[in-house]
């Protein structure tokens, strides 16, 4: 991992890291920058030589009278440069220096590059950059030549080609402009648009008839529902009609067109008179609502008599009783006025429900032409459509006819020699006789550039997509675990792992002062959680060096004084008795599967207060056996036994041992592969074990190369060389 990724600030401890990754990765580095080199070695050999010339062109631009440039789109000197790329062009220029070629093999075999630009003067700068050490000179010289030949040929072609095609043009157009006015003709006398004309003012009326007698029904049917009050007398429903005629002068008689009211005249049923013939008072072209209530005013005249009856009616009931003979008369007069009153309302109901019907009918009828009315105007506006589009159609041929008269006035205009712009080789500015291309100073600055950025990039990113774990700090930081202290990679003579003795070689001193450190931290984190007396030492993957980091650190709890035991509970492939110099069986798996007691179980290391419980015989049913019963009885008895264990497990990524022997110990100490061990492979291995209610009391970082620069200074104080110095300091 790249030191500092993380922080904001460089400080000089990872200035020094930085260092030290240059220097692991030196010999790459310059690998890299002399690769470039001979990359660039390599393209000056057979690359092939480019030569140059820069010339100028003389550009006369005429103002004609006639643009022509909207005939022949070339009259502007953009136009001009993109004729001059063209690959007809550049294949009769190479015909003419000797080279007879497709044109698109042009700018590959023979030229590399042809540069226009247009200076100051208004004239055209070409540059022209050739394999070939003749054409620069010539290039440019033949090539106006041929353009303004070829622009001639070609231009007299169309002309030719397009006074062709418009003779023809104008003829077609010239008939097309006839028919159209025959057609123009023939259109104005069609009887259809006479008839659609007629329709449309027939049919005039039909939406505003159609409001005014919804409007008129409405109003009638509002009435209506106050005459079916049943609350009411017939005076009152006699004063609603007589309101209705007297406030609503249309309604009695107006007609929706303007007409003249028709009012017919009194009716009654007494007299054997009829009542007015609606249907023929609504004609298709207006509305009429005659009057309801008839002219005279007699009901006017009944309500007065009735009133007055009954005033008497109550002066007389104060003197007389109601069977007197003057009250009954009274009252034979007041049943003659409602009879008559009632006559009358039932009269002019009779109006009112034929008039309320009619309008109804009338409503209907007129809905039914309104169908008609929508056609007749679609009718009328696709046919005033027809006519726009034929007088368009026709000012358009018009404006065709003479867009083409001009066109062939240009062209013969144009007939003789007049361009709007015109090219002429003026001189050579510079050539060069020897290759400009491969420039060897610029190879070299270029490709040792390239060399130098590749020589950092590389290195750096080979760092940054190291997801291994080689940093304490980087794994406390990432998986909230404490570091215990780091083991560094220490291989004796036999190119065994080394074990801890009473020796004095330097290399067993630096590895015992290791194990102090361990053991310490261990003891700390111990009495932080739960103390440390059944340990269980792990690790992600096998070959991580979990069997030796756990051998050592409990040989550094015996040098203390301590009974000590040490057990290998990997019944697969367990390698703990090999490190001791001991035979396998028997061991764990024996005494489970009760061939051996557990005396002959356990055996002496060697080592003052350290005992040995090797895994025994091979057996695939190890999970089991220590997920039994008897297993935890028998790690119940050790405890009182000794005052530390120490056990040595499987790895835990694929296995299950590890999960399973978490209920009989008090901690788990990690053990990490110093640049080996995967971040993601750590991850998964402390979410299996958080799973299962491990306590972590921290990880180990095993096997630390310290001859690498950057672990050297960082780790400096673990090395031999740091105790070695120190004691010679006080033994001076």
């Amino acid at each position: 991992m790249i030191p500092g990724l993380n922080k904001r600030v460089l400080n000089f401890y990872d200035l020094m890291l930085y260092v030290a990754l240059v220097r692991k990765h030196l010999r790459l580095m310059v690998l890299l920058v002399f690769m470039c080199l001979t990359a660039g070695l390599v393209v000056e050999v057979y690359s092939r030589p480019v030569y140059f010339s820069d010339s100028v062109v003389d550009v006369e631009s005429l103002g004609l009278p006639l643009d022509t440039d909207k005939i022949y789109h070339d009259g502007n000197l953009s136009a001009v440069i993109s004729e001059l790329r063209s690959q007809d062009l550049m294949q009769r220029v190479a015909t003419r220096l000797g080279a007879v070629t497709d044109g698109r093999d042009i700018m590959t075999k023979y030229i590399r590059e042809i540069r226009y630009a247009v200076n100051s003067a208004g004239n055209l700068d070409v540059q022209v950059w050739s394999y070939e050490p003749t054409w620069p000179a010539q290039w440019t010289q033949i090539m106006v030549q041929q353009f303004m030949q070829l622009r001639a040929e070609r231009r007299e072609e169309y002309r030719n080609t397009v006074m062709r095609a418009y003779g023809q043009e104008l003829n077609s157009l010239k008939a097309k402009i006839d028919t159209d006015e025959d057609t123009k003709f023939q259109f104005e006398d069609r009887a259809k648009a006479t008839q659609a004309m007629i329709d449309v003012d027939r049919l005039r009326d039909v939406p505003e008839q159609i409001a005014f007698v919804k409007g008129r029904i409405d109003q009638l049917g509002e009435v209506k529902k106050r005459l079916d009050n049943p609350n009411i007398d017939v005076v009152d429903r006699l004063s609603i009609i007589a309101a209705l005629d007297v406030e609503d002068p249309v309604s009695i008689g107006e007609t929706a067109s303007g007409g003249q009211p028709v009012r017919p005249g009194p009716a009654s049923t007494e007299t054997g008179a009829k009542p007015p013939d609606i249907a023929a008072t609504m004609t298709n072209e207006s509305v009429v609502v005659p009057g309801i209530m008839a002219e005279t005013d007699e009901w006017q005249h009944l309500e007065r008599d009735q009133r007055e009856l009954l005033e008497e009616k109550a002066d007389l009931s104060r003197i007389y009783l109601p069977g007197n003979q003057k009250m009954e008369a009274v009252q034979k007069k007041l049943d003659t006025v409602q009879r008559n009153l009632d006559l009358d309302y039932q009269i002019a109901r009779n109006r009112f429900d034929i008039i309320y019907r009619s309008l109804q009918d009338r409503y209907e009828q007129l809905r039914d032409e309104l169908p008609d009315y929508e056609r007749a105007n679609r009718d009328y506006a696709r046919i005033q459509e027809d006519a726009q589009l034929q007088q368009a159609s026709q000012l358009a041929w018009n404006g065709y006819y003479g867009d083409a008269g001009k066109t062939i006035s240009a062209l013969q205009y144009t007939a003789s020699d007049k361009e709007k712009v015109n090219l002429r080789y003026d001189h050579m500015v510079e050539v060069k006789a020897t290759p400009v291309s491969p420039n060897k100073m610029k190879l070299a600055i270029l490709f040792f550039a390239v060399g130098v950025m590749m020589a950092f990039a590389v290195p750096f990113l080979i760092e940054y997509l190291d997801y291994t774990l080689s940093n304490i700090e980087e794994v406390e930081e990432t998986f909230q675990i404490r570091g215990l202290g780091i083991i560094p990679q220490m291989i004796s003579e036999a190119e065994q792992p080394l074990l801890l003795s009473t020796t004095t070689n330097r290399d067993q001193q630096n590895l015992v002062e290791n194990f102090r450190v361990v053991r310490t931290n261990l003891l700390a984190m111990g009495g932080l959680s739960k103390p440390a007396h059944v340990t269980m030492v792990t690790s992600a993957m096998p070959k991580e060096g979990k069997t030796v980091v756990a051998s050592n650190l409990a040989i550094s709890f015996a040098q203390t004084g301590v009974r000590t035991l040490l057990v290998d509970t990997d019944m697969r492939r367990g390698r703990l008795h090999r490190l001791f110099g001991l035979r396998k069986s028997p061991g764990l798996s024996d005494f489970l599967l009760e061939k051996v007691s557990l005396s002959e179980a356990i055996r002496p290391s060697g080592k003052e207060n350290l005992s040995i419980l090797s895994a025994g015989q091979h057996v695939e049913t190890g999970t089991e056996l220590l997920g039994s019963p008897k297993f935890t009885e028998l790690m119940r008895s050790l405890r009182e036994d000794y005052e530390r264990i120490i056990v040595d497990t499987p790895p835990i990524l694929g296995l299950s041992e590890t999960s399973v022997l978490q209920n009989v110990v008090d901690g788990v100490l990690f053990v990490i592969w110093s640049g080996r061990t995967p971040i993601r492979n750590m991850k998964t291995a402390i979410d299996i074990l958080t799973a299962n209610g491990a306590n972590f009391y921290g990880f180990i970082l095993n096997r630390l190369d310290l001859t690498t620069t950057a672990n050297y200074y960082q780790y400096y104080y673990y090395s031999s060389d740091y105790y070695h110095s120190y004691h010679a300091i006080e033994n001076a």
